[in-house]
């Protein structure tokens, strides 16, 4: 019976000992220094995004989130891409605002580079 209980235990702890490393890789990751949102930064990833072949739209915002810097008649043009939103987004949220200016910068290099394409 005690083997059975020990064997019990081990089943019911170690989802424990998961959850916790979850916790605490998540709260070690939170603190983490944060990442660049210059629009300098969302301009050097778009340039690496088309170089790579791996373009996308980025959503942002703070009261509201949206593709940041994309005009109406440019939608059809980002149609095909997929949309971004690992950036942060929200009035309360840490770097939503410099966020938005990556996103502005990164969406309107896309653009940019899609349109001389089609130009061609």
């Amino acid at each position: 019976m005690f083997v059975l209980i020990a064997n019990l235990r081990l089943i019911v702890v170690r989802p424990m000992h998961r959850q916790l490393a979850i916790l605490l890789l998540s709260a070690v990751t939170a603190c983490a220094a944060p990442r660049n949102f210059s629009a300098e930064a969302g301009r050097a990833s778009a340039k690496q995004g088309i170089a790579s072949g791996h373009m996308r739209v980025y959503i942002a915002g703070t009261e509201a989130a949206g593709e940041v810097g994309v005009e109406s008649r440019d939608r059809s043009l980002l149609a095909n891409l997929p949309r971004d939103r690992s950036l942060p987004i929200g009035c309360t949220v840490p770097h939503a605002s410099e966020a938005v200016e990556f996103a502005r910068a990164y969406n309107l290099e896309i653009i940019h580079h899609l349109r001389q394409t089609k130009s061609r």
